[in-house]
């Protein structure tokens, strides 16, 4: 095959049919030259020479001819490999690249999720210490409002004690001029008594 490819060095790539190359003209010349040599008397040794020099020649023919078509065979074939291992690595490289986005798109999720869940947990933490506050506060006005009230309580008993001093000592007043009413009263009744038995 090396005679093939010195001769198509430098040459395109064979297309898709091959066509072959004719053999020689070697008929005109063999008969040519048997009818020169059948004048002499080596004329029928000279033709068995012409006709076997013919079918080597064929022969030669024939076999180049086959490695020819070898040659192309092997081509066709070498081509259909290299057709077929871009094929792979094309599909090699796209799953790759299919592996890669979904990796990315699986990193972005995770982060959305991650930052999701940040958000979420600082949102419950926000909610958590409002609802602390509220109860505090809650527990504030409550106690506030007990203070108030037992103030208030307070205020109100000391309010009905003084009211009570008050409301015994103006009785006790009260009782105490009834009492001297009463005494003068009996004082003078008797006076008067006094007065009439000495009469």
């Amino acid at each position: 095959m090396s005679w093939l490819f010195g001769l198509n060095k430098g040459q395109p790539e064979a297309p898709s049919e091959f066509p072959v190359p004719p053999p020689p003209r070697v008929g005109s010349s063999a008969a040519q030259a048997v009818k020169e040599l059948d004048k002499s008397r080596h004329a029928k040794e000279a033709l068995d020479l012409a006709r076997m020099q013919e079918q080597s020649v064929q022969m030669e023919h024939q076999t180049k001819i086959k490695e020819y078509e070898a040659a192309v065979e092997q081509l066709k074939g070498d081509q259909l490999r290299i057709q077929g291992e871009e094929r792979r690595k094309t599909v090699g490289e796209e799953t790759k690249q299919h592996q890669s986005r979904a990796q990315f798109q699986d990193r972005l999720a995770r982060r959305g999720y991650e930052e999701q869940l940040k958000q979420q947990v600082t949102l419950d933490e926000d909610n958590l210490r409002k609802q602390e506050d509220s109860v505090l506060k809650q527990e504030a006005m409550r106690k506030a409002t007990i203070e108030h009230e037992m103030q208030l309580r307070h205020k109100n008993e000391l309010l009905r004690v003084e009211a009570e001093s008050k409301a015994r000592a103006r009785v006790e007043r009260e009782n105490a001029d009834i009492i001297r009413e009463q005494i003068r009263l009996k004082a003078a009744e008797h006076r008067h008594t006094v007065l009439e038995t000495i009469r």
